[in-house]
């Protein structure tokens, strides 16, 4: 069987984060009679398997909950209409959202309007489109578990957060802790440069939200902005965003960085 992962692998560093996935495959398949072969990335940047043997069902079913399937089809999409995702483009005009949510034909476009996060994270309040996506760090290729509301006839697919999604993103703000957003990161180069550059103390935990997005949790008190430059000149290619809970509650935006600019030290 063919399939896709519901991950996006960075371009210019496909080469390294595909062998990683590998590492990680292999480690997920120990144990059980199956074949697996990467066959590339798809149009939008997701891992290409080809999965046989006798273990194929279970092993679709670790994959599923490692990682997300991307659907076949429009009917697929509608039979399991909670699914993982990634934020694809701002339409500030359209006052959307595109998301990528697997489908990989290119006349389809998957959107999340303004007025839907509104009501989830801002209790219906009227703030721009940029300022919500400033204030959670909802940058490209940012993951959402989304759910499908409507499909229509011309091929746009209307959706929105899913409740674990909303739940996840409200007990962000309600937590008084900054969080360093790493986007284009794998979770084994973090630890070790968390350890290099002795922040140990500093950090309350590791949660990864994809394969190569995570939330780095600051201990109580600690300051995500002062950690950043001291993380970003160890991690080559990543971009960053700062997330303050007052930023939700009060107005103000959270911090990017871009991770263009930041390189690791030759």
């Amino acid at each position: 069987m063919e399939l896709t992962l519901l991950e996006r692998i960075p371009q210019g560093r496909d080469r390294k984060f595909q062998g990683a996935l590998e590492k990680k495959l292999q480690e997920l398949s120990s144990g059980l009679v199956v074949n697996l072969k990467v066959m590339g990335l798809s149009r939008g940047g997701m891992p290409r398997l080809q999965v046989s043997g006798e273990d194929e069902e279970a092993f679709l079913e670790i994959l599923r909950r490692s990682f997300g399937l991307a659907p076949r089809s429009i009917q697929d999409l509608l039979d399991q209409p909670i699914r993982k995702s990634f934020i694809q483009k701002i339409l500030e005009q359209e006052n959307v959202l595109l998301i990528d949510i697997g489908l990989e034909d290119p006349s389809l476009r998957v959107m999340l309007r303004a007025k839907s996060l509104r009501a989830q994270l801002f209790d219906g309040v009227h703030i721009p489109l940029r300022s919500m996506v400033t204030r959670y760090g909802l940058l490209r290729d940012f993951p959402l578990e989304v759910r499908v509301l409507s499909c229509n006839g011309s091929g746009s697919i209307e959706v929105e957060m899913s409740d674990r999604e909303r739940d996840l993103l409200n007990e962000w703000r309600c937590l008084p802790f900054d969080r360093i957003i790493i986007q284009n990161s794998l979770e084994s180069e973090i630890i070790e440069v968390v350890r290099r550059a002795g922040l140990e103390r500093d950090i309350a935990g590791l949660e990864n939200l994809s394969f190569t997005t995570h939330s780095l949790v600051c201990k109580l008190g600690t300051d995500g902005q002062g950690l950043v430059r001291r993380l970003g000149s160890q991690l080559e290619g990543v971009r960053l965003f700062v997330f303050h809970p007052d930023s939700c509650r009060n107005g103000v935006a959270g911090t990017e960085h871009n991770s263009t600019t930041i390189r690791s030290p030759k």
